[in-house]
Protein backbone atom coordinates (compact mmCIF):
# COMPACT_ATOMS: atom_id res chain seq x y z
CA UNK A 1 0.00 0.00 0.00
CA UNK A 2 2.79 2.50 0.63
CA UNK A 3 5.16 1.15 -2.29
CA UNK A 4 1.76 2.38 -4.55
CA UNK A 5 1.55 5.80 -2.63
CA UNK A 6 4.21 6.43 -2.71
CA UNK A 7 4.32 6.00 -6.97
CA UNK A 8 1.44 7.89 -7.35
CA UNK A 9 2.70 10.85 -5.31
CA UNK A 10 5.70 10.83 -7.86
CA UNK A 11 8.10 8.84 -5.72
CA UNK A 12 9.49 5.65 -7.55
CA UNK A 13 11.03 2.76 -5.43
CA UNK A 14 14.37 1.84 -6.36
CA UNK A 15 13.20 -2.00 -6.59
CA UNK A 16 11.10 -0.95 -10.16
CA UNK A 17 12.22 -3.28 -12.28
CA UNK A 18 10.80 -1.30 -15.51
CA UNK A 19 13.13 1.64 -16.18
CA UNK A 20 12.89 2.29 -20.05
CA UNK A 21 10.61 2.71 -22.78
CA UNK A 22 12.46 -0.28 -24.63
CA UNK A 23 11.80 -2.56 -21.16
CA UNK A 24 8.15 -1.36 -20.81
CA UNK A 25 7.41 -2.50 -24.55
CA UNK A 26 8.76 -5.67 -24.31
CA UNK A 27 6.78 -6.10 -20.83
CA UNK A 28 3.47 -5.32 -22.56
CA UNK A 29 4.29 -7.42 -26.06
CA UNK A 30 4.53 -10.39 -22.69
CA UNK A 31 1.27 -8.99 -22.07
CA UNK A 32 -0.18 -9.64 -25.11
CA UNK A 33 1.07 -13.36 -25.35
CA UNK A 34 -0.32 -14.13 -21.88
CA UNK A 35 -3.43 -12.89 -22.30
CA UNK A 36 -3.50 -14.94 -25.42
CA UNK A 37 -2.36 -17.87 -24.31
CA UNK A 38 -5.59 -17.69 -21.64
CA UNK A 39 -7.62 -17.94 -24.94
CA UNK A 40 -7.24 -21.81 -26.33
CA UNK A 41 -7.85 -23.03 -22.52
CA UNK A 42 -11.04 -21.25 -22.04
CA UNK A 43 -11.97 -21.90 -25.34
CA UNK A 44 -11.62 -25.91 -25.78
CA UNK A 45 -13.81 -26.16 -22.04
CA UNK A 46 -16.68 -24.43 -23.83
CA UNK A 47 -16.38 -26.29 -26.69
CA UNK A 48 -16.70 -29.05 -24.53
CA UNK A 49 -20.16 -28.15 -23.24
CA UNK A 50 -23.61 -28.63 -24.53
CA UNK A 51 -24.79 -25.27 -24.03
CA UNK A 52 -28.13 -26.52 -24.06
CA UNK A 53 -27.50 -29.21 -20.61
CA UNK A 54 -24.88 -26.84 -19.23
CA UNK A 55 -26.09 -22.92 -20.35
CA UNK A 56 -25.19 -21.65 -16.86
CA UNK A 57 -21.45 -22.82 -17.67
CA UNK A 58 -21.73 -22.20 -20.76
CA UNK A 59 -22.40 -18.66 -20.75
CA UNK A 60 -19.69 -18.26 -17.57
CA UNK A 61 -17.07 -19.53 -20.07
CA UNK A 62 -18.08 -17.63 -22.91
CA UNK A 63 -18.24 -14.76 -20.27
CA UNK A 64 -14.30 -14.92 -19.50
CA UNK A 65 -13.01 -15.97 -22.94
CA UNK A 66 -14.60 -12.47 -24.12
CA UNK A 67 -12.94 -11.15 -20.91
CA UNK A 68 -9.41 -12.38 -21.98
CA UNK A 69 -10.33 -11.44 -25.56
CA UNK A 70 -10.35 -7.42 -24.25
CA UNK A 71 -7.69 -7.89 -21.93
CA UNK A 72 -5.56 -8.58 -25.40
CA UNK A 73 -6.80 -5.69 -26.80
CA UNK A 74 -6.25 -3.11 -24.09
CA UNK A 75 -2.74 -4.83 -23.72
CA UNK A 76 -2.04 -3.92 -27.42
CA UNK A 77 -3.40 -0.50 -26.98
CA UNK A 78 -1.22 0.12 -24.13
CA UNK A 79 1.45 -1.07 -26.39
CA UNK A 80 0.70 0.80 -29.22
CA UNK A 81 0.22 4.17 -26.81
CA UNK A 82 3.81 4.31 -25.73
CA UNK A 83 4.96 3.80 -29.60
CA UNK A 84 5.27 -0.16 -29.71
CA UNK A 85 3.75 -2.24 -32.28
CA UNK A 86 1.72 -5.39 -31.30
CA UNK A 87 3.13 -8.64 -32.94
CA UNK A 88 0.88 -11.40 -33.31
CA UNK A 89 3.38 -14.11 -34.85
CA UNK A 90 1.99 -17.39 -34.73
CA UNK A 91 5.40 -19.20 -33.98
CA UNK A 92 5.26 -17.19 -30.59
CA UNK A 93 1.38 -17.44 -29.74
CA UNK A 94 0.70 -20.58 -30.76
CA UNK A 95 2.98 -22.92 -29.26
CA UNK A 96 1.95 -26.75 -28.28
CA UNK A 97 -0.16 -27.86 -25.04
CA UNK A 98 0.50 -28.36 -22.40
CA UNK A 99 2.70 -24.74 -22.20
CA UNK A 100 3.52 -22.43 -19.30
CA UNK A 101 2.52 -18.82 -19.21
CA UNK A 102 5.08 -16.82 -21.01
CA UNK A 103 7.25 -15.13 -18.90
CA UNK A 104 5.46 -16.65 -16.15
CA UNK A 105 5.48 -19.43 -13.15
CA UNK A 106 6.41 -22.35 -14.64
CA UNK A 107 4.65 -24.49 -12.62
CA UNK A 108 1.54 -23.67 -14.32
CA UNK A 109 0.97 -25.46 -17.37
CA UNK A 110 -1.75 -24.72 -19.35
CA UNK A 111 -3.28 -27.51 -21.58
CA UNK A 112 -6.31 -28.04 -23.62
CA UNK A 113 -8.67 -30.27 -21.40
CA UNK A 114 -12.68 -30.83 -21.47
CA UNK A 115 -14.44 -28.64 -19.06
CA UNK A 116 -14.46 -30.60 -15.46
CA UNK A 117 -12.20 -30.86 -12.20
CA UNK A 118 -8.89 -31.02 -13.78
CA UNK A 119 -10.07 -27.48 -15.86
CA UNK A 120 -10.95 -25.78 -13.36
CA UNK A 121 -8.03 -26.48 -11.00
CA UNK A 122 -6.30 -24.92 -14.21
CA UNK A 123 -8.46 -22.09 -14.00
CA UNK A 124 -8.21 -21.11 -10.42
CA UNK A 125 -4.61 -21.21 -10.48
CA UNK A 126 -4.34 -19.44 -13.13
CA UNK A 127 -7.18 -16.49 -12.32
CA UNK A 128 -5.59 -16.47 -8.65
CA UNK A 129 -4.97 -13.03 -7.26
CA UNK A 130 -1.61 -12.17 -5.57
CA UNK A 131 -1.30 -12.58 -1.84
CA UNK A 132 -1.43 -9.37 0.11
CA UNK A 133 2.25 -7.36 -0.18
CA UNK A 134 3.22 -9.36 -2.68
CA UNK A 135 5.85 -7.63 -4.85
CA UNK A 136 5.39 -6.78 -8.24
CA UNK A 137 7.18 -9.11 -10.43
CA UNK A 138 8.40 -8.38 -14.53
CA UNK A 139 9.04 -11.48 -15.10
CA UNK A 140 8.96 -14.93 -13.61
CA UNK A 141 5.82 -13.64 -11.81
CA UNK A 142 3.95 -15.65 -9.61
CA UNK A 143 0.56 -14.49 -10.64
CA UNK A 144 -1.01 -11.93 -13.47
CA UNK A 145 -1.71 -9.22 -10.71
CA UNK A 146 1.79 -8.96 -10.05
CA UNK A 147 3.50 -8.87 -13.67
CA UNK A 148 0.85 -6.24 -14.14
CA UNK A 149 1.86 -4.05 -10.64
CA UNK A 150 4.99 -4.21 -12.08
CA UNK A 151 3.87 -3.04 -15.44
CA UNK A 152 2.19 -0.10 -13.23
CA UNK A 153 5.32 0.59 -11.30
CA UNK A 154 6.91 1.48 -14.96
CA UNK A 155 4.46 4.14 -16.37
CA UNK A 156 4.13 5.70 -12.86
CA UNK A 157 8.44 6.06 -12.85
CA UNK A 158 8.72 6.79 -16.75
CA UNK A 159 6.13 9.27 -16.81
CA UNK A 160 7.78 10.45 -13.82
CA UNK A 161 11.28 10.65 -15.31
CA UNK A 162 10.25 11.40 -19.31
CA UNK A 163 7.25 13.16 -18.57
CA UNK A 164 3.53 11.51 -20.24
CA UNK A 165 4.02 13.42 -23.44
CA UNK A 166 7.22 11.38 -24.06
CA UNK A 167 5.53 8.09 -22.68
CA UNK A 168 2.20 8.40 -24.46
CA UNK A 169 3.94 9.05 -27.92
CA UNK A 170 2.06 6.43 -30.23
CA UNK A 171 -0.12 7.22 -32.61
CA UNK A 172 -3.57 7.31 -31.58
CA UNK A 173 -5.26 6.09 -34.76
CA UNK A 174 -3.95 2.48 -33.40
CA UNK A 175 -6.14 2.82 -30.77
CA UNK A 176 -9.62 0.21 -30.63
CA UNK A 177 -12.36 1.30 -28.72
CA UNK A 178 -15.73 -0.94 -28.16
CA UNK A 179 -18.53 -2.00 -25.32
CA UNK A 180 -20.41 -2.98 -23.91
CA UNK A 181 -19.73 -6.73 -24.88
CA UNK A 182 -22.65 -9.64 -24.07
CA UNK A 183 -22.04 -11.54 -21.02
CA UNK A 184 -19.25 -9.85 -19.53
CA UNK A 185 -19.06 -5.87 -18.63
CA UNK A 186 -15.66 -5.52 -20.08
CA UNK A 187 -15.10 -2.31 -22.04
CA UNK A 188 -12.42 -1.47 -24.59
CA UNK A 189 -11.10 1.90 -24.35
CA UNK A 190 -8.02 3.90 -26.26
CA UNK A 191 -5.51 4.31 -24.10
CA UNK A 192 -3.48 7.76 -24.60
CA UNK A 193 -1.73 9.49 -21.05
CA UNK A 194 -1.61 7.92 -17.94
CA UNK A 195 -4.79 8.17 -16.85
CA UNK A 196 -6.11 5.65 -19.44
CA UNK A 197 -3.48 3.48 -19.27
CA UNK A 198 -3.86 2.98 -15.41
CA UNK A 199 -7.70 2.34 -16.04
CA UNK A 200 -6.64 -0.07 -18.57
CA UNK A 201 -4.57 -2.00 -16.32
CA UNK A 202 -7.59 -2.13 -13.98
CA UNK A 203 -9.92 -3.25 -16.57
Amino acid sequence: MNERHDLQSGHTPATARITTLESLREHLQWAIELEHATLPPYLCALYSLDPSRNPDAAQALGGVFVEEMIHLALAANLLNAVGGRPRLNPTTLLRPHPRPLPHGDRSLRLSLVPFGKEALEMFLRLEQPALPGAPAEGDNYKTIGQFYDAIEQGLHHLSTELGEQEVFSGDAARQVTGGPFAHTGGHLAAVTDLRSALAALEE
